[in-house]
C-alpha cells in the first residue's frame, strides 16, 4: 500500500537513523544554484529510479538508511558569512523526508538563509514543505515539487517511501493559494510506465489548474546499479521493453518536441 497522509512522516522501522557530524555545509552546485546544500545523507523514500548513491559513491543500500548532519545549520550560518551566491535545498537527498518532522533540521538552515536575504531552490517530493510556508512568505525563495505520476500504484512500485502523488499536488495549491513560487518536475519520464502522452498531458493539466506554470520534465538516466533495482522490481517483460527504448538512439530526442510543447525539457 502507499503511505497516507498520518504515515508519511514516520521512518520506516528498517531505516537505520543516525547522527554525523561534517566538514562543511555548502558545496558547489551543477545546476541551476551556486551551492548545493543537503541537510542529510541518505533518503527513505528509496526511489529506484534514484541516481544520487552513484552520484556520492555511497555504497549503502539506498533508502535503508538516513545520515543526521547534526552540525550543518552551524556551519551553514558560518559559511553564509563568506559565500555569495543562491542556493539548492537538496541535490541529493529530500530535504523534507520523514526524518525532517523530528530533527528539523532543514528548517534550521532555512532560518540560517533566510537572515541572509539568500535566494533558496527547493525541490522535494514531500507535502511536509508546506510547514514552512511561514518562513517562506517573507523569503525569496522558490519551491519545487517532483510529480513523477498521479498513479498511486506507479509511486509504490518506484517511490516507496514517498507522499503519495495526491499530498503532493495538494501541497503545491497550498503553496499557490500563499504566494509562493512554485515549479513542478515531471520526471524521471519512464517509457512504458509515465511517459505517456495523455498521463503526461494530465499532470500539465492539474497543474496548471492550481497556477503551477513553470513545469520541467525529465527522462529517465539509467544507470548500472538503478537497472539492478530495475531488475528487482519489475518483471521480465517490463524490463525487455525498456531495453528495446534505450536501444533506439533516436527515442527521447523525438520525445523532447512533444516535451517541450508542456513544458520545459532539461536533458
Amino acid at each position: 500500500m502507499g503511505l497516507r497522509y498520518g504515515e508519511i512522516y514516520q521512518v520506516p522501522k528498517d531505516v537505520t537513523v543516525k547522527e554525523i557530524y561534517c566538514k562543511q555545509a555548502l558545496s558547489r552546485s551543477l545546476l541551476e544554484a551556486d551551492f548545493a546544500l543537503n541537510p542529510y545523507r541518505g533518503c527513505s523514500h528509496g526511489c529506484i529510479y534514484c541516481y544520487s548513491p552513484y552520484v556520492i559513491r555511497e555504497e549503502r543500500r539506498w533508502g535503508d538508511f538516513v545520515d543526521i548532519k547534526r552540525d550543518i545549520p552551524k556551519l551553514l550560518s558560518e559559511e553564509l558569512n563568506r559565500k555569495e551566491g543562491s542556493v539548492r535545498l537538496s541535490s541529493v537527498t529530500d530535504p523534507y523526508q520523514p526524518v525532517e518532522k523530528s530533527y528539523e533540521i532543514t528548517r534550521m538552515c532555512l532560518e540560517q538563509l533566510k537572515r541572509k536575504g539568500v535566494h533558496t531552490i527547493i525541490q522535494t517530493k514531500s507535502d511536509l514543505v508546506t510547514r514552512d510556508i511561514d518562513l517562506f512568505c517573507d523569503m525569496e525563495v522558490d519551491v519545487g515539487m517532483t510529480i513523477t505520476s498521479l498513479d498511486d500504484g506507479f509511486s509504490r512500485i518506484f517511490e516507496p517511501g514517498a507522499p503519495n502523488p495526491d499530498l503532493r499536488m495538494k501541497a503545491l495549491e497550498k503553496l499557490v493559494e500563499k504566494g509562493i513560487n512554485t515549479w513542478a518536475f515531471i520526471g524521471p519520464l519512464i517509457p512504458g510506465f509515465n511517459d505517456s502522452d495523455d498521463a503526461i498531458k494530465k499532470i500539465v493539466r492539474e497543474l496548471n489548474d492550481i497556477g503551477v506554470s513553470e513545469i520541467y520534465l525529465d527522462k529517465l538516466n539509467i544507470r548500472d546499479g538503478i537497472w539492478k533495482k530495475f531488475e528487482a522490481s519489475l518483471d521480465e517483460q517490463s524490463l525487455r521493453n525498456l531495453k528495446k527504448v534505450y536501444e533506439d538512439k533516436d527515442y527521447f530526442l523525438r520525445r523532447k518536441r512533444f516535451y517541450s510543447r508542456l513544458g520545459k525539457p532539461v536533458y
